[in-house]
This record gives C-alpha cells, structure tokens and sequence, in this order.
C-alpha cells in the first residue's frame, strides 16, 4: 500500500483575492509594485510569511491595503480564511480570523508565539513608520530653510520697493507688484507672517526689530519706530528682524 503525498497548504486563492481588491491581476504585477520576490511570493502562497523579511512584510501590507496583523495571519499556520467573491464583497467588509473563529485550533503554545511575533513586527512596523515621518518632516524643514536663504535678498527687499511703487502710481514698477501675489501665498502656505508693514509706526520691540544703523539712533523697548524693511518669523520662530528707525 502507497502512503498519499501530504500536500503543502495552498494560500494562493487568499491572495489573489486581496490581489484582486487593488486591482493586481498576476504575481508578476505584485512583485513589481512591491519589490518582493517570486520566491517570497511562493513563501507568502504556502503560507509561510514569517519566513519573510520585515520590511517585505511591510511592502506587502502596502500593495495590499491590509493591516499587518491580518497578513500574517491569514498567511501563517493559522488555517486560511473561506475566499470571498470580490464582485460581492467590500474591502472593507473582508474579514481576517481570530485563534476562535477558525474551525482548527493552533496549538496553544505555537498561537502564543505567532502572537508575539506579530506583535514584535507592530512595533517595528510603529518605529519604521515613526522614523519615515521625521525625516520627511526635516527634510520639508530643510527645503523650506534652503529656499528661504535663497530668496533672502528678494523677501526683505521687495516690500519696500512695492511701498515705494505704490507712493508713484505712475512709476512702471507698479506693473510688477502684481507678479508678486504667487510669492505672497507661498509665504502664507510656509506659514511665514510678516513682522511690521513699511512705513508703519510701531511700538520698538527687540525682540522684532532691529535699529538701522547709522545717526547714532537709538531707542528703547515701547519707543515709536518707523518700519523700513519688514521681517518674518515662522510661528514663535524669528527668521529675519524687521529693521526700523527711530521718529
């Protein structure tokens, strides 16, 4: 008597489907969009997906719009899910199964350490994700900084020209001032505010203004002061003084 060939468990109709739901049609399109292997993929079918690297786990869930906890558990030991049909069924009701909602029971012991691998891949998946978000955070800081010391000369200089436009209507620097607008809402996008409008009589503040030199002008905090050359701050953050001179 021939003993019959144990067949390994096959997770292919499970992921076809979630495949299906985000519109990928082969393996070879999931692996393109992912950068994960054929090999992994094969992994991922016979559902050994802890064999798998984090961070093609993480790819994984992407492409897939899955939460990593339901990944690797529909493509673990845990015996798979009933496939549904797409044309029925809404991402959003696509359920995952739980140690008492699948008919065969992990043991206990191999469930206890499925668990605790999931949750070390949350944690790792919460740092990676905690991790992205600074550096894109400074690296938008890092952009907004550049580009503002490359226009430097440009935002302290231009309100004074464009008050000085506006004092000879007739002049042909009038015509620019409108050309202007797209840099103003930029600043406002930034978040960057203007400290003082030119020709503005203000309250001295040092901590805003800055006393243009020469004359051997002086003034003290509360002191009337003409704005000559606007600044800007950023929220709290003080980027350039506005420069004032005494009444």
């Amino acid at each position: 008597m021939s003993m019959e060939p144990v067949l390994a468990p096959d997770y292919t109709p499970q992921l076809k489907q979630l495949m299906h739901l985000v519109g990928l049609h082969s393996f070879a399109a999931l692996a393109r969009v992912t950068g994960v292997s054929q090999a992994d993929i094969n992994r991922l079918r016979r559902g050994r997906i802890l064999e798998l690297r984090l961070e093609k786990v993480l790819q994984l869930t992407q492409a897939l719009e899955v939460p990593l906890e339901g990944l690797v558990t529909t493509f673990s030991s845990i015996p798979p899910v009933a496939v549904l049909k797409p044309s029925q069924q809404e991402r959003a009701d696509l359920k995952f199964p739980t140690p008492t909602q699948t008919k065969s029971q992990p043991a206990a012991q191999e469930y206890s350490q499925l668990q605790q691998t999931l949750d070390t891949l949350n944690q790792e998946y919460q740092r990676l994700q905690k991790q992205l978000q600074d550096q894109q955070a400074q690296i938008w800081q890092e952009y907004q900084r550049s580009t503002v010391q490359a226009l430097e000369s440009l935002l302290l200089q231009w309100p004074t020209a464009a008050y000085a436009a506006r004092q000879h209507p007739e002049a042909p620097a009038v015509k620019i001032l409108p050309l202007l607008h797209p840099l103003e809402a930029l600043l406002d996008a930034w978040g960057m505010v203007p400290i003082g409008e030119v020709g503005a009589e203000i309250a001295f503040d040092p901590q805003w203004h800055q006393l243009m030199p020469g004359g051997g002008s002086t003034a003290i905090k509360g002191d009337k002061v003409t704005v000559r050359y606007v600044g800007y701050r950023q929220g709290e953050t003080l980027l350039y003084r506005a420069k004032v001179s005494p009444l």
